[in-house]
């Protein structure tokens, strides 16, 4: 499998600096500005106010969110292993939100997007605690990270 953004739990503070910076990636016509509603991970906290959770895709073995678009606008990358959406097709349906059992899609300018992996990604350059880090995909830990999702839902 390939790469993936990897989320500890017990390190994070809830700044919201890997939003902040991941939106810095997704800015157009040149304007560069802190705008976490274009960020492709999102961070979540309980009713508590005592877990905070970085929703960013797991990069699922089998995702669900393919198998549920009806225009095939998202696709598994069969080299990198990367789950990628083809903006331009998304017809804005939201199938793939529904399908997603860890909240890792979310709707931004009417197309679904979600975290593709960028090469050198801001999120966790800017995680001044290393609560994310770039990781290989292993079936374990994205187990493990799926079910915190699902306890910490949008």
């Amino acid at each position: 499998m390939g790469m993936r953004i990897a989320f500890t739990e017990e390190l994070c503070t809830n700044c919201h600096l890997c939003a902040m910076f991941c939106s810095l990636a997704f800015t157009k016509n040149g304007i560069f500005e802190f705008r976490p509603s274009i960020s492709r991970i999102r961070v979540i906290e309980n009713e508590d106010d005592t877990k905070y959770v970085a929703h960013v895709c797991l990069q699922c073995e089998s995702p669900a969110c393919v198998d549920a678009c009806p225009v095939e606008a998202i696709a598994k990358d069969p080299e990198s292993g990367l789950v990628m959406i083809d903006e331009d097709e998304c017809t804005e349906c939201e199938m793939c939100i529904e399908a997603c059992e860890f909240d890792c899609l979310f709707m931004v300018d009417g197309i679904t997007v979600k975290c593709e992996v960028c090469d050198d990604p801001l999120c966790v350059r800017a995680c001044a605690v290393k609560a994310l880090e770039l990781a290989e995909w292993d079936e374990e830990s994205v187990l493990e990270q799926g079910e915190l999702y699902k306890e910490v839902r949008l």
